[in-house]
């Protein structure tokens, strides 16, 4: 896999308190390891800071001092572990709720700039500019539900994607079950990088994402794209969608992208002259030997 990347990003960098004291989530024993055998095969490491289901609060975000020790640790922690860059995931987390989700909201409107501009000047001071990649992670599109009929912008019209070094789109989870990350949501007329690109991005900061898992409905309603090969080991290359029946959920259909979907997303990369494609995540595809390998066959059609 690493022979087939350039970054390897580093899931999640969390706050613990309101101060601004960070940890990372559990499962990162061999971190040092994981890090230094990257680097050997020339793989850039960064540490990816919030992720989905984890609300950045204003008690956190709207005080100078606990954005300022946040800050701080966050560059600690990249010292520490000789780490080549930070990726802030800080996503506006869905709550059926709108009282809770407008406070989300607004955390995101009033703060993001801030913290943003914030940590990119203590970067580059602590390292020297430009020695630390610093880019973010945004949704699908700049909306969020957070009721049956309300939709809500999240990220402001600010410039913020001017201190960065490039904006991942989470191309994925906007629709659910053989709807889910196609063709079209990403690279249509009405799909994620025009939208973006509207709203102010240049397409040289654009990096796209490709889900390497199913998605059928929310909570479990998922399966890894390995697992699906696992079911049905002479599935077709075209083949975008399965029903199945996980557990006890009963007969869904299962969307994903298969080798020709990826192959035709990597395709439109290139010709758009995009910066990239970011993958969630690499447990989910074969080993990069095997021929039905998501990243094997991204990295075939990039490097044609």
């Amino acid at each position: 896999q690493l022979k087939n990347i350039s970054h390897l990003a580093i899931s999640f960098l969390r706050p613990v308190n309101s101060i601004g004291d960070v940890s990372l989530t559990s499962g990162w024993e061999n971190l040092d390891s994981v890090i230094s055998i990257a680097q050997k095969h020339n793989v850039k490491t960064l540490i990816s800071f919030g992720g989905g289901e984890f609300k950045i609060t204003s008690e956190l975000m709207e005080v100078s001092e606990h954005r300022k020790n946040l800050i701080n640790n966050i560059l600690n922690f990249i010292e520490k572990y000789s780490l080549d860059g930070f990726d802030c995931d800080w996503e506006p987390s869905w709550d059926n709720n709108r009282n809770k989700m407008e406070i989300v909201n607004n955390t995101i409107n009033n703060y993001y700039f801030i913290f943003i501009k914030e940590f990119r000047k203590a970067l580059d001071v602590k390292f020297g500019k430009g020695s630390k990649s610093f880019s973010a992670a945004v949704l699908n599109k700049n909306l969020i539900w957070y009721s049956q009929d309300k939709q809500i912008a999240h990220f402001p019209k600010n410039g913020w994607w001017n201190y960065l070094d490039w904006i991942s789109l989470m191309n994925y989870d906007n629709e659910l079950g053989s709807l889910h990350s196609t063709f079209n949501s990403v690279f249509g007329s009405n799909g994620s990088v025009s939208h973006w690109t509207n709203f102010g991005i240049p397409k040289n900061k654009i990096i796209t994402g490709i889900p390497f898992y199913a998605r059928a409905g929310w909570g479990n309603e998922w399966l890894f794209y390995k697992d699906i090969v696992a079911f049905y080991p002479s599935i077709n290359d075209t083949v975008d969608f399965i029903s199945y029946g996980k557990n006890n959920l009963g007969m869904k259909n299962y969307g994903f992208n298969g080798i020709s979907t990826v192959t035709q997303k990597a395709r439109e990369i290139k010709k758009l002259n995009l910066a990239g494609v970011m993958m969630w995540q690499l447990d989910g595809d074969l080993p990069v030997k095997n021929k039905k390998s998501l990243l094997k066959a991204i990295s075939n059609e990039l490097r044609q």
